[in-house]
């Protein structure tokens, strides 16, 4: 081969090794590129989440007899009538406690529960319901701390949700917890809670022959539910308005949890 070939033949392979190299050396970048992508992105999207991830925070600590009096409000639907925490916003005709329990006393804070309050025959306005004998001496001293306290948040203290889509019983039992039967009318209806001076000395049941032999039909379960049931004066229980606090799907669901006690 003559000088001027080899010449040329050495420049190409020159030229070949520069050509591998930068393909090499583009090969490398992307995939740094990608890599340091990767990174970036996965770090970002951590940051990004952690950052939108809503912060949780607990309720601050309270005095137990407070908690328990935030508990006791819950549980015997007093929350159901006047409100979340006592603010009102359920009936027109019952009021919110926030502010008017900061005006009453101790005592007559106590006596409203024990005694009732505005207990009337009109079918058309709820009424206090007389808790004599079923809201005990403790449970009472303690709601009236909570209010006094200014109806704090409280872990735990909120209303069952009641369930949909699966069925109108399904959704009664649930607000036959929420709106207080149970603690009159005892699980599954079943009875037996004491009313004293009352004429059978037991807030009655809601299930067996005598309850279903006098409601024979969902209607006169339906009125009794909306009208209330006052017996006599207090400190005889009686039975509370629920006419403008529920509505009639849920008074229909009511009804088909009751039938299932048959």
């Amino acid at each position: 081969m003559s000088p001027d070939g080899e010449e040329r033949e050495r420049g190409r392979s020159l030229s070949d090794t520069a050509m591998v190299g930068i393909a090499v050396t583009a090969i490398v970048v992307v995939v740094f590129a990608g890599v340091l992508t990767g990174y970036l992105v996965g770090h970002n999207g951590r940051s990004s989440a952690s950052s939108s991830a809503p912060a949780t925070t607990s309720a601050p600590a309270v005095p137990q007899d407070v908690a328990f009096g935030a508990h006791a409000f819950v549980q015997f639907a007093c929350a159901q009538c006047h409100g979340m925490r006592g603010a009102g916003g359920v009936s027109p005709d019952v009021p919110a406690l926030q502010s008017i329990a900061q005006a009453l006393t101790v005592e007559q804070l106590s006596s409203i529960i024990e005694h009732g309050a505005g207990v009337s025959t009109n079918p058309e306005k709820p009424f206090m319901p007389v808790w004599h004998g079923i809201v005990s001496k403790h449970q009472i001293s303690a709601l009236v701390a909570y209010m006094k306290a200014g109806f704090p948040v409280v872990a735990g203290a909120d209303a069952l949700t009641v369930p949909t889509n699966q069925g109108d019983a399904v959704a009664g039992a649930v607000l036959y917890q929420r709106y207080g039967c149970i603690n009159c009318h005892g699980p599954n209806g079943l009875g037996g809670v004491p009313n004293p001076q009352s004429p059978d000395l037991t807030v009655p049941p809601l299930s067996g022959a005598d309850f279903h032999g006098e409601f024979d039909t969902p209607k006169k379960i339906a009125d009794v539910i909306r009208s209330g049931s006052v017996i006599g004066r207090a400190p005889i229980v009686s039975m509370p308005h629920w006419g403008t606090i529920l509505t009639d799907r849920q008074i229909q669901q009511l009804i088909a949890y009751i039938d299932t006690f048959s």
